[in-house]
């Protein structure tokens, strides 16, 4: 039975390559791919083709990208080809990528097409990624949660010794500021008992509750008033202006 379908494979890739037109200025490039189940890079009779999960990006010889595309879009897919066409000749770079499988063979080719020739195939065996059983699925995920928790804690200690260091810069500039406080308090106090005056040599300061003696009253004389008919005690003379007491 293995027989029979070998040969039925072969000659779906044979009618794929023969199908697709090449114009006389113009090449193609073919990629194969395989399933290699023994791993051995090379394509077996008992080796699936793989029909999807295949991106083939197409470059220049000097690592520009010119083309993209996946193998479920290509037309045929089913024998697992892929091809690139209408390519002029010269020197190109085939770069092979997927998320579902593991290569077996090379990831990236160099193709040189020649105007008017067989398409370039290139062979790609790839090999499916394990799948993770649920045991390390849990293994994994509880991995994740002990890295998570140790980062948790780490971020927490560190806040904690932030906070303890904070409240001693704080304490430290509280007792700084009542020292420089208290010394400048001090330091005024003395200025204004410099400034008061010396009280007078025998003088007394008075003492609260003290009830201080009045000041003794002084008499005013008022200067002695003229009364009418007696004369003024200055006579001027009629050509001085100087006043002359009377005799």
């Amino acid at each position: 039975m293995k027989r029979p379908k070998r040969i039925l494979l072969l000659l779906c890739l044979s009618l794929a390559l023969v199908g697709i037109s090449t114009s006389q200025d113009t090449g193609q490039i073919c990629v194969m791919s395989y399933e290699d189940r023994n791993g051995n890079r090379q394509f077996d009779e008992n080796e699936p083709p793989v029909t999807q999960g295949i991106g083939v990006n197409l470059q220049s010889a000097l690592g520009i990208t010119l083309a993209t595309k996946l193998l479920e879009a290509s037309t045929y897919s089913v024998p697992g080809l892929l091809c690139l066409g209408d390519l002029p000749g010269g020197e190109y770079r085939v770069l092979l990528t997927s998320a579902q499988y593991q290569a077996t063979t090379d990831i990236a080719f160099s193709a040189l097409v020649v105007p008017g020739s067989a398409p370039v195939r290139l062979d790609f065996g790839v090999m499916p990624l394990p799948v993770a059983t649920a045991e390390e699925t849990e293994a994994q995920t509880s991995q994740l949660t002990d890295e998570q928790l140790q980062s948790l804690q780490s971020i927490g200690i560190g806040l904690i010794a932030s906070m303890l260091i904070s409240l001693v810069m704080l304490l430290i500039g509280w007792l700084i500021y009542m020292l420089v406080f208290r010394r400048r308090l001090k330091r005024i106090r003395a200025q204004r008992l410099q400034r008061l005056p010396n009280p007078p040599a025998g003088a007394t300061m008075p003492q609260v509750g003290m009830a201080l003696s009045p000041a003794p009253a002084q008499t005013v004389t008022a200067p002695t008033q003229f009364q009418p008919g007696q004369g003024s005690p200055l006579l001027f003379a009629d050509d001085d202006t100087s006043p002359n007491p009377v005799a």
